[in-house]
């Protein structure tokens, strides 16, 4: 099975009421996560990440963010907790090409779980477009 470590822009999509052109690709990998086809996997800071990002989008209540928390479980994602070598490597990331730590963080997971890191963030991956396990979402074949 495929597996992929994804950025916060991906899950993202799954709850945002915006619609892009990532959307409908965003939507499609989850449901083969949730169809078994590929397995996804995140890091533990991005579930508060995707909280933070929703509650200050002023257009959801607790609630709405506790349901989405909530789905996420039920979908089997793997949530990998705190590692500091995956912290370390996220910091050497960051410095190598100029992010935030926060944003190496699911690079650096991908690394680790030698597996495609995705993102929708164009901009995030321009800086990171010469590490050969990152992709842009609308790139990705599944």
């Amino acid at each position: 099975m495929t597996q992929y470590a994804l950025d916060t822009s991906i899950l993202l999509r799954w709850f945002s009421q915006y619609h892009d052109a990532d959307t409908d690709r965003a939507l499609r990998l989850r449901q083969e996560q949730q169809e078994e086809r590929v397995r996804i996997t995140i890091l533990d800071t991005t579930l508060c990440e995707l909280a933070h990002i929703l509650k200050e989008a002023n257009r959801f209540s607790q609630g709405d963010i506790d349901a989405a928390l909530a789905s996420l479980e039920y979908m089997h994602i793997q949530v990998v907790p705190y590692q500091a070598r995956l912290a370390r490597r996220a910091v050497q990331i960051a410095y190598e090409h100029d992010i935030s730590v926060y944003s190496a963080g699911f690079i650096a997971l991908g690394a680790d779980l030698r597996c495609q890191a995705i993102t929708c963030d164009r901009s995030l991956y321009t800086k990171v477009a010469s590490l050969p396990w990152t992709s842009l979402l609308s790139t990705l074949n599944f």
